[in-house]
């Protein structure tokens, strides 16, 4: 089970303008692999995510409701804590059941930039990302994100399929540690970041949770 403190924000198009591009300082952020996960859609519900990643099958849950906080001039968004449990999909074979005709899946194909920042001092360090474990810190995400909404159950779309995606782009921070701490990690974190990006612009009508951006996406 892993508890986190998290701020999302959401935008169309296939990469960030200069206002919402965050800009590591160091030569630690880490470009990830593409990779594809595939949710399920919960009818109306913002509030609990499911998906397969890498070869997991993780169900990721809302513990307080969104908060809004502001960060600065131009930067304001809806902060909330999560609980994740995650177990590999092989030893779940109740998951491969063939799908029932009222499920909506959707495959997201992610081309993460990942940055990770040490609270374990009193001032927020930069760290290698998949270095030793910390008790406390945050991770930076960017993400260019293709969506393809509503497909079934089977294999990730492959070649021409993905030519009809849409196109987002996210901004994440996903802070942890004590129980008790991680809104006042989530908003260290942020706090030195955005006063190391001049210009950024975040704002509250483009932060929304993965589960409630999902579900904006239904015609």
């Amino acid at each position: 089970m892993f508890r986190s403190g998290e701020i999302r924000w959401f935008f169309p198009g296939t990469g960030p303008d200069a206002e919402t591009r965050l800009i590591h300082s160091g030569p630690l952020a880490e470009q990830q692999a593409e990779r594809v996960d595939r949710y399920l859609l919960l009818p109306d519900c913002a509030t609990v995510g499911v998906k397969f990643r890498d070869g997991n099958f993780e169900v990721k849950a809302q513990v307080t409701p969104p908060e809004r906080v502001s960060y600065g001039p131009g930067i304001a968004g809806f902060r909330s804590t999560w609980v994740k449990w995650s177990r590999a999909a092989a030893n779940l074979p109740v998951v491969y059941d063939p799908a029932s005709a009222d499920e909506a899946w959707v495959f997201v194909r992610k081309r993460r930039t990942v940055g990770l920042l040490s609270l374990e001092s009193a001032v927020p360090t930069e760290v290698p990302v998949g270095g030793p474990w910390l008790e406390a810190g945050c991770q930076v995400e960017q993400t260019g994100i293709d969506v393809l909404p509503y497909q079934g159950p089977g294999d990730a779309p492959s070649g021409r399929e993905w030519e009809a995606a849409q196109g987002w782009y996210s901004v994440a921070f996903e802070a942890f540690g004590a129980p008790d701490r991680l809104l006042q990690n989530l908003d260290v974190a942020v706090g030195h970041v955005i006063d190391r990006q001049p210009g950024l612009r975040l704002g509250a009508v483009d932060s929304m949770s993965y589960p409630e951006w999902l579900l904006s996406l239904r015609p």
